[in-house]
C-alpha cells in the first residue's frame, strides 16, 4: 500500500510538456476556427453544431479541425488511463513516460480499428450514410467532453494535496459525462436506431466491444 502511494506522488516532468502539446492545438484550433470550437465546446447544451457542421462535411470528416481535436483528444485520454493506472496499477508496463506512449498508441489504434471496421460494415450492409450520421454525432460529442474534462485533468494533475480525489472525482465526472454523451447520440437518431436495430446491435458489438478486447489484450 505504501509503495503504490509513493507512486502517485512521484512528479512527471514529461506531463508538463503534454498538456503544453493539448494547449498549443487547442490553440491553433481556436485561431483557425473559433466559432466552430466554441459550438463544439456548448453540444452538451445546445445541438446547434449538428446542424452547422454536418451537412457541411459529412463527406469529409476527416479535416484540419477533427485532426486537431482527435490530437487532443489521443494526448488527453491516454493521459487519463495513465494517472489510472497510477492510482490503481493495472499494468506495472504502463508506468513513467514509456506507458505513457504504450497508451497513445493503444489508443490511437483503437480509434483506427473502430473506424475502419466501421467502414467496412458500413460497406459490407450499404449504410454508409447511417453510419456517417452516427459516426458524425459521436466524435462531436467526444471533443465537447474532452473539452470539458481538461480543466479536471489539469487540476488533478497539478495538485499538490489530495492527488488522488482530484483524479477520482475527474473519472467519476468523465464516466457521467460518457454516460450523457451516449444518452444524447440514441436520442438523436432513435428513429435511426429503431429502423435499423439488427446493425446497431452488431455496431455495438463490432465497433465497441471488439476492438477495445483487442487493444487491452495487447496492451497490457
Amino acid at each position: 500500500m505504501f509503495e503504490a502511494k509513493e507512486i502517485i506522488h512521484q512528479n512527471h516532468h514529461w506531463v508538463s510538456l503534454v498538456f503544453l502539446a493539448i494547449l498549443i492545438f487547442l490553440t491553433l484550433a481556436k485561431v483557425l476556427y473559433k466559432d466552430r470550437l466554441l459550438h463544439t465546446a456548448m453540444l452538451f447544451i445546445s445541438k446547434k453544431y449538428l446542424f452547422i457542421y454536418f451537412g457541411k462535411e459529412k463527406n469529409d470528416i476527416l479535416n484540419l479541425f477533427q485532426f486537431l481535436l482527435f490530437t487532443v483528444q489521443l494526448l488527453a485520454l491516454a493521459l487519463i488511463l495513465y494517472f489510472a493506472n497510477d492510482i490503481w496499477q493495472f499494468s506495472a508496463r504502463l508506468n513513467a513516460l514509456y506507458g505513457y506512449l504504450l497508451l497513445v498508441a493503444g489508443v490511437g489504434l483503437y480509434f483506427c480499428f473502430r473506424y475502419l471496421i466501421g467502414l467496412f460494415l458500413a460497406e459490407i450492409f450499404n449504410i454508409k450514410s447511417k453510419h456517417g450520421r452516427i459516426v458524425y454525432d459521436k466524435v462531436s460529442y467526444f471533443n465537447n467532453l474532452i473539452l470539458w474534462i481538461l480543466p479536471l485533468l489539469m487540476l488533478s494533475a497539478y495538485a499538490n494535496i489530495h492527488k488522488e480525489l482530484f483524479f477520482k472525482i475527474t473519472f467519476f465526472v468523465l464516466v457521467i459525462l460518457l454516460i450523457l454523451r451516449y444518452s444524447l447520440i440514441l436520442a438523436n437518431n432513435k428513429k435511426l436506431i429503431i429502423n435499423n436495430l439488427f446493425y446497431f446491435i452488431l455496431y455495438l458489438c463490432a465497433l465497441e466491444i471488439a476492438p477495445l478486447a483487442i487493444i487491452l489484450k495487447l496492451t497490457i
